[in-house]
């Protein structure tokens, strides 16, 4: 008996060691298939794995194979070649500071948040390529192309252009940077086209340069020693608006017989209609549509020769008048839409992206609005001074500005303010319920860089004001405060601000835009 229960117990350990033996066997074999397996799969996308370099071993994360393959898959389709051809030569890892992934579209909106991502270099031995991506590749974008046979961008021409772009944008150099460039042959003539005289172009040689920051990117021509730079007006700018068809059931009806131009005006906080028409003699009439009573009807004369002189300019523009509309940016609101018609047909657009429009269409809107204005020659608006008692008071603790909105169609007064924090707070004055209370955000970064174009236009914040030209009706009053004190001008002169100032309202004009 105790043989038989010594031989049992034997024989049971024989059978677990064996059991043992075998689960590891297996396990091993199974091991063996995963890495098989997991080798295995990526062979449809060998560029992923054969072609990836990695120069710096001793980098703590190695770039996904999924952002490989869809760096690699998208470039091969858009260069027309296999991706045998290319290889990642460089790779690092990421935050972009928006959506976008720091490279935004023209007019694109792009949400301002933080995404962790890569910055990818792929090669074909001959020519770089340089991605932006997210943490699984689902989401990339094209960065910049750079020949290696190409010119290098001379340092003068560098430190030009990026100056310009400061000037331009209101930022600081440290913002700003240079995203590609080449060597082109570009037309120039004025400065800047001014009714009724126009532009006669001569051939420059130098170069095109785009710069981009954040969310924005601007394009500019430079001679060959960067002593000559302007903005780039033209329909390829990366800022200037895009156009397409006005569908024909939305074009206005053509102007009748014996008038010259006509502008139709709608949108806005207030919502309502306005057209304008300029008539052969000169009357300018205006209406507000809808209005039974004709209450806000109002004619005016301007004289035979400044008419001979804007028919003259919309003769040499008549190719912006093509049935063609430039759209607002997508999340923008509270805009003005202006539907302008001339002999020749129509075209349609928005006070946001009015900057951005192609330069003959700028000119025509600029002499437009000398006409409506009633404008001094020289365009110039003298400050005074804003009495002690209508000064408003000092900001709070903890904003870094406030505007005061009051007067136009609907005579009602808006107050907006932009917080340390990103948020802007918009509230109606004398409006008991609240009714009309807002709160949006925008991103610490933009505050900043405010913070800092505020800065460097501190001087025109001295408590004086630009006051509106005489004859002028339905305006709308701004006022500003900053840190360092007010300024007060009204919409209808506001292209005609001390330039520093115009940059100040045009970035603030943006961030209420784009706030969400």
């Amino acid at each position: 008996m105790k043989t038989m229960l010594k031989n049992n117990h034997i024989t049971n350990q024989a059978r677990v060691f064996t059991a043992l033996v075998l689960t590891g066997l297996l396990s091993v074999g199974s091991g063996l298939t995963l890495i098989k397996s997991a080798t295995a799969n990526p062979t449809n996308f060998s560029p992923a794995t054969t072609n990836e370099v990695y120069p710096d071993k001793a980098k703590p994360n190695r770039l996904p194979p999924s952002v490989a393959n869809a760096v690699l898959k998208d470039l091969a389709s858009r260069v027309g070649i296999s991706t045998k051809e290319l290889q990642v030569i460089d790779y690092s890892q990421k935050t972009w500071r928006n959506g976008c992934l720091e490279l935004p579209q023209a007019n694109e909106f792009c949400t301002q948040a933080l995404v962790p991502g890569w910055r990818v270099v792929v090669s074909n031995g001959r020519q770089k390529w340089i991605y932006h991506t997210n943490n699984n590749g689902r989401s990339l974008r094209l960065a910049s192309a750079n020949n290696s046979s190409q010119k290098q961008l001379p340092q003068k021409v560098r430190n030009a252009i990026l100056q310009q772009a400061q000037e331009v944008s209101g930022l600081s150099a440290r913002s700003l940077s240079i995203l590609d460039f080449k060597a082109t042959d570009w037309a120039d003539g004025c400065d800047r086209p001014t009714f009724p005289n126009p532009c006669d172009p001569i051939l420059v040689s130098g170069w095109q340069v785009t710069v981009g920051a954040a969310n924005q990117r601007w394009v500019f021509l430079s001679d060959n020693d960067g002593s000559r730079v302007k903005l780039a007006k033209d329909e390829n700018s990366a800022n200037t608006a895009k156009s397409v068809p006005i569908p024909k059931n939305e074009l206005p009806p053509p102007i009748d017989q014996g008038v010259v131009f006509r502008q139709i005006s709608s949108g806005g906080f207030a919502g309502r209609t306005y057209e304008t028409v300029l008539r052969n003699d000169g009357t300018l009439i205006r209406v507000r549509i809808g209005d039974a009573n004709d209450s806000e009807r109002s004619v005016r004369k301007i004289s035979r020769q400044q008419v001979q002189q804007f028919q003259q300019l919309l003769k040499r523009t008549r190719r912006e008048f093509r049935n063609l509309s430039y759209p607002a940016p997508s999340g923008a609101a509270d805009y003005i839409t202006y539907t302008l018609t001339s002999r020749q047909g129509t075209v349609r657009y928005n006070d946001i992206s009015q900057n951005n429009l192609p330069q003959n269409l700028q000119v025509v809107i600029n002499a437009w609005s000398e006409i409506n204005n009633s404008q001094t020659p020289n365009n110039t608006l003298n400050a005074v001074p804003i009495p002690k008692s209508e000064l408003p008071p000092p900001i709070d603790q903890g904003v870094v500005f406030r505007q005061i909105s009051s007067g136009g169609f609907i005579a009602r007064t808006y107050e907006t303010v932009l917080r340390n924090d990103g948020t802007l707070i918009r509230v109606r004055i004398g409006d008991a319920n609240d009714s009309e209370r807002s709160v949006r955000r925008v991103s610490r970064q933009q505050v900043q860089e405010f913070e800092q174009l505020l800065q460097r236009a501190r001087r025109q914040f001295r408590n004086v004001s630009y006051p509106a030209p005489s004859g002028a009706a339905d305006f709308i009053t701004s006022t500003l405060t900053s840190q360092t004190g007010t300024v007060q001008y009204n919409d209808v002169s506001q292209n005609n601000l001390p330039p520093n100032l115009q940059r100040v309202v045009t970035f603030w004009n943006q961030l209420l835009a784009n706030s969400q």
